[in-house]
């Protein structure tokens, strides 16, 4: 008989392997979404250790290692499609080993959690309000298709409703009052174009003054779209701050539009084609963090407590790893202790995840500000790729004593205690 009701918000990463976990502790788990169980959107991403050792736990990782995009690596070029260097997938490469579309890596989680008979997930559903009473949370649930309304009764609230977590706002306060936005200075948007055969099997980046790049990414390679990648580092753009504060999705489109207008390369078929996209996303990269992530019975997972940005690379092995502990725990503990242990153990992790590297000077290197810098970046590209391909034909590493790999580094910063888990 199940211990405990347990609602978390959002059915996505974090929020399907915690319930997974949950399940497998005997809690009854109900998981909500906002969006269609078909809907499938979202970037790239890639699963890197030791978050690769909670899916194997899991025992999805064959099935992930199936449905990967396949992407061999990445490619600088110029306006003329020239390719100044060409990465391999993992170590400086922006491809990492495991590199999925998260709609489809969400998929396979949500699939791999509604195997279980104690959970119960409820799409096109949203939460209007909740209170907590006593030993219990009182929530009242919005089935956004027929606009029917609900109340249940929880022993516990997980949000995972992502970095605008409505979840957060009732039982800490609005952004504005609590003060968990941080800007790292810069735009991106997400979308699908008609793929060309160039597309494949590596992705493609072209920069451009005033710190614009584009990054053309393949998904499959059966398939007939491909992903672009606009970012654009600047502290400040009235007319996107207004479209995104809105969640005017036609505003947002021709506000980038303007942007990467009269550029070289690929950017006016790029350009043409952000009108038509049907699965534009927008938005000014924030950084979220708090004093604490729990108040009683309700606890933050994911972006809603910590969200990092794509710039620190590791927004998706946090929401693995922290439903991983924050489940863990819950085993333990069957009250709001649990949450309190959850944070101790992962809060230090969380902080030096969200350390952007190089000081934060990072994406300024990437994203030059002149032509002169973008052919510094090329050029050191360039040789990099030279000397890199040098090491491996001359096989110079014999020569060095091998040091931690990157997988024994992540586990001395934070040990999974992957035995305790049954």
């Amino acid at each position: 008989m199940p211990s405990g009701r347990v609602l978390i918000v959002g059915a996505g990463v974090a929020g399907s392997i915690a319930a997974f976990w949950l399940a497998k502790h005997d809690y009854e788990v109900v998981v909500i979404e906002r969006s269609k169980a078909e809907q499938k959107a979202g970037q790239g991403i890639e699963i890197e250790e030791p978050a690769t050792q909670v899916v194997k736990m899991m025992g999805i990782f064959d099935k992930l290692n199936s449905i990967r995009t396949g992407e061999l690596g990445a490619q600088i070029e110029d306006e003329q499609a020239r390719v100044y260097a060409q990465l391999d997938a993992g170590g400086i490469s922006p491809t990492g080993q495991l590199e999925l579309m998260r709609g489809d890596l969400t998929e396979v989680l949500y699939k791999a959690a509604d195997e279980a008979s104690n959970v119960t997930y409820y799409f096109e559903t949203t939460i209007r309000w909740l209170q907590q009473i006593q030993d219990k949370v009182i929530v009242e649930l919005r089935n956004r298709k027929d606009g029917s309304v609900r109340t249940e009764e929880f022993d516990m609230v997980i949000g995972a409703d992502g970095a605008k977590s409505k979840t957060r706002e009732f039982i800490m306060g609005t952004p504005e009052e609590i003060k968990c936005y941080h800007d790292v200075g810069a735009y991106v948007a997400y979308f699908s174009i008609k793929k060309q055969e160039h597309d494949w099997p590596r992705s493609r980046l072209c920069q451009f003054p005033d710190r614009r790049v584009i990054w053309i990414r393949p998904t499959t390679k059966n398939s007939d779209t491909t992903s672009v990648y606009l970012i654009h580092l600047k502290n400040k753009i009235p007319a996107l701050d207004q479209a995104n504060a809105t969640g005017d999705r036609q505003k947002q489109k021709e506000a980038f539009a303007k942007i990467y207008s009269g550029l070289g390369w690929e950017t006016p078929s790029i350009v043409e084609q952000i009108t038509k996209a049907d699965n534009f996303y927008s938005d000014k990269l924030q950084q979220v963090k708090l004093p604490t992530w729990s108040q009683n019975r309700v606890v933050l997972l994911g972006d809603a407590a910590w969200a990092p940005t794509p710039f620190t690379g590791e927004g998706n092995q946090l929401a693995i790893i922290g439903a991983w502990v924050l489940a863990q725990e819950m085993s333990r503990n069957r009250g709001p202790v649990a949450f309190h242990n959850y944070e101790k153990r992962f809060r230090k992790y969380v902080e030096n995840a969200q350390d952007i590297p190089l000081r934060g000077y990072a994406p300024y290197i990437a994203c030059p500000q002149t032509w002169l810098g973008i052919w510094t970046f090329r050029t050191s590209f360039m040789l990099l790729g030279y000397a890199i391909k040098f090491f491996s034909w001359a096989n110079l590493s014999r020569f060095w004593p091998a040091g931690a790999t990157k997988e024994e580094l992540n586990h001395a910063a934070f040990d999974l205690e992957a035995e305790s888990v049954s």
